[in-house]
């Protein structure tokens, strides 16, 4: 069996060690960048294709080197990989997720034909063609949210919340090259809570759901700090958005091979969950972390197995005492481990310098806390940021 693994240069995952240990006679090969915290962690489990520069065309003709005479498996867990690595699953008919619906996964405006599909609830949207689109929208539904239609980690969004406010966003050059380029979308904005369910999937059904809330607005990184806490059992909420994946799942391509979700909901003015973004990876921040913590396995490793077409090994719930929290240190307060909390304080570091994110994945610091309940753990996370210092003085 050829198995070739595609993984981002920041990431320390061991995902050539886990395939080698389930697969030990097969022919691995890892295509990352040279020198990367990717190509350290996996030395020695798989041969090794690297490239000066992972986001480059460099990479794409690596790939293509390998996969065109045969491959049995391509894997990767990267938002920047899923719709290129897709497009050479189509190319070489190689198993696992293909192009066309990689791009809803990817693209904000197509991911809405995933929701309508499903038929689940979404925000009212337009894809922005000209000013004018821009600006009829934010007077029809006011406050409004404007994103970069192939945006991640809360990259490039704007609220708008008057037309002065688009008045003053389109003195930015760059915006109206966007707009020009059809590149933006913009939907309402709702104020309710945010929340994030973290999914692995078996023939387009949820075998592990993990719900959790955000503490602040993920689009507010610069300004605060990014985490969330994990929701209850029994809280309708957590019922409410299991069964809006569950009818996602559902409605997936037969042989999608979509194996993992990290899907976000915001509440509306009525307290009804929407869909806001789904992606075909592994949530970010300390999520992986956090579920590891509660659930005592590693998402990450059972998507390989998912990926492999092997049977996976999850705990699919556990008691309200074990569920966690995280949060990490974007722009707000500086982390530190209260005096009292050694029985609840799982993790921390923080480099003690300041911060000027650039994304919710751009972090200096982070903590995870164990809780008994929902509002417990979001108590803790308080806490862990109550001091009022940004970063260095």
């Amino acid at each position: 069996m050829k198995i070739v693994i595609c993984q981002r240069p920041s990431s320390g995952s061991c995902y050539a060690k886990w395939v080698r240990e389930l697969m030990p006679a097969c022919q691995l090969f890892l295509v990352t960048e040279s020198g990367s915290k990717a190509a350290e962690a996996n030395e020695g489990y798989c041969t090794p294709v690297l490239v000066d520069k992972y986001h480059s065309d460099e990479f794409e003709e690596a790939l293509s080197s390998i996969a065109c005479s045969g491959c049995d498996r391509l894997i990767s867990n990267s938002e920047d990989d899923v719709e290129r690595v897709a497009a050479i699953r189509s190319k070489y008919s190689i198993p696992g997720m293909k192009f066309p619906l990689a791009r809803g996964f990817r693209d904000k405006y197509s991911m809405k034909s995933l929701f309508s599909a499903a038929s689940l609830p979404d925000t009212d949207f337009v894809l922005v063609s000209s000013e004018k689109d821009l600006r009829e929208f934010v007077d029809r539904h006011g406050p409004s949210v404007l994103k970069p239609r192939d945006g991640a980690g809360a990259f490039g969004i704007h609220i708008l919340n008057t037309g002065d406010d688009v008045d003053m966003l389109l003195q930015d050059r760059s915006i109206r090259e966007e707009i020009d380029g059809r590149k933006l979308i913009v939907e309402e904005y709702l104020p309710g809570d945010v929340y994030h369910a973290d999914v692995l999937l078996h023939n387009r059904t949820p075998v592990f759901t993990s719900v959790s809330r955000y503490v602040h607005k993920p689009c507010a990184f610069r300004e605060e700090n990014y985490g969330s806490a994990m929701l209850d059992n029994a809280s309708p909420k957590r019922l409410e958005i299991i069964d809006l994946v569950d009818r996602f799942a559902q409605a997936l391509p037969e042989n999608s091979g979509v194996h993992v979700l990290h899907f976000e909901f915001i509440d509306d003015v009525s307290g009804n969950a929407r869909c806001g973004e789904v992606a075909a990876r592994v949530g970010g921040g300390l999520i992986k972390q956090s579920i590891q913590s509660a659930y005592g396995f590693d998402i990450s490793e059972q998507f390989v197995r998912l990926e492999l077409g092997l049977p996976i090994s999850v705990v699919p719930t556990v008691d309200d005492a074990m569920k966690t929290g995280w949060l990490v240190r974007t722009g707000g307060n500086r982390l530190h481990a209260p005096s009292d909390s050694s029985e609840w304080l799982l993790d921390i570091w923080d480099s003690e310098q300041l911060n000027d994110p650039t994304d919710a994945a751009d972090f200096v610091g982070g903590a995870i806390v164990r809780g008994n309940n929902e509002r417990e753990r979001v108590h803790m996370l308080e806490l862990v940021e109550s001091n009022n210092i940004r970063g260095e003085q």
